[in-house]
């Protein structure tokens, strides 16, 4: 059986060295009784304690911004800085209505539903009609939590994330991402380092969310530009399309005013892969850059994407 995060052997989760962390899931669990029109408030409070305490992320989160947006006044590119913060903490907000909310009592009839709008659907449907499974792309922005959610209540699907190095916060994260439809079938995190299992999945004609836009140094790593800077990129989608067939759909979540959202689905990319994994990896760029240039604030700036080795 593949080890995914249930049945992996679990440590002794009573230890001291777990009690912050305990602690820390202690007091966002309370805040997640709060009601929904107040998490968001919260969170941009949450935000704003983040931005003024986490100096080395804010420094490198301006610094992605200054690469990205360099035609930008030093005002500009503050306020997207403080507003990425806001969004940083509306997501641990988010974070709560995933994994305590109320789709877990009952998700066919959940509440969330209601906070999602969908856009493009029928493309999703379309690739998942041919039967070769369909790769549901989705970067890394600040709403990711909340993507793999909404996208439970149109279709069943695997998760693929990259596990915690802490065992604890990876127990969590993978209780916490899992979600039980109605009739029994369930959403359970994989490894992104299964390989084997999400190939076996695509081939099966399934579907699976992939998040391939971070900084990758392993080997077979490709040099690509971002935003006209060269980093390292993980070619995967291009390699996992080509061993399965698969459909590749771009996803994009986006926070709206109103305690509202909205995911869209663009089409299947047509000729991909293309037979050159920097060509195929470009045009990703391509399709990330136009979302974040639309929705900058959401994007994860404070990863270092571009390996900065001064901010």
């Amino acid at each position: 059986m593949p080890k995914t995060a249930k049945n992996l052997p679990q440590p002794n989760f009573i230890h001291p060295k777990y009690w912050g962390i305990w602690l820390g899931i202690g007091l966002l669990k309370l805040l997640g009784y709060l009601p929904y029109r107040w998490k968001f408030s919260v969170g941009k409070f949450l935000g704003h304690i983040l931005h003024r305490l986490s100096s080395k992320r804010r420094r490198l989160a301006l610094a992605n911004i200054k690469l990205c947006f360099p035609d930008k006044t030093p005002l500009e590119q503050q306020a997207i800085l403080k507003s990425h913060f806001e969004s940083l903490g509306i997501s641990l907000m988010e974070m709560t209505i995933v994994w305590w909310g109320d789709h877990k009592k009952n998700h066919a009839h959940a509440r969330e539903r209601e906070m999602v709008n969908f856009i493009g659907e029928e493309n999703l449907q379309h690739a998942q009609q041919q039967g070769k499974g369909v790769l549901i792309l989705a970067p890394h922005f600040t709403t990711l939590e909340l993507t793999g959610l909404f996208v439970s209540f149109l279709t069943n699907y695997h998760a693929v994330y990259r596990p915690h190095d802490n065992p604890l916060m990876d127990y969590l994260i993978a209780k916490g991402r899992s979600i039980q439809f109605s009739d029994g079938q369930k959403v359970e995190p994989v490894s992104n380092a299964n390989t084997r299992l999400m190939l076996k999945v695509l081939r099966a004609g399934k579907s699976m969310t992939f998040l391939p836009d971070q900084r990758y140094r392993a080997k077979g790593h490709v040099k690509v530009d971002f935003f006209g800077h060269p980093t390292t990129s993980n070619p995967a989608t291009s390699k996992i399309a080509k061993m399965t067939g698969c459909a590749v759909v771009p996803t994009f979540t986006r926070r709206l005013p109103n305690n509202q959202y909205e995911v869209e689905f663009l089409p299947a990319l047509e000729n991909f892969p293309s037979g050159d994994d920097v060509a195929d990896t470009l045009r990703l760029h391509h399709l990330y850059e136009a979302e974040i240039r639309r929705n900058p604030s959401q994007y994860l700036w404070v990863h270092n994407r571009w390996n900065l080795k001064e901010y």
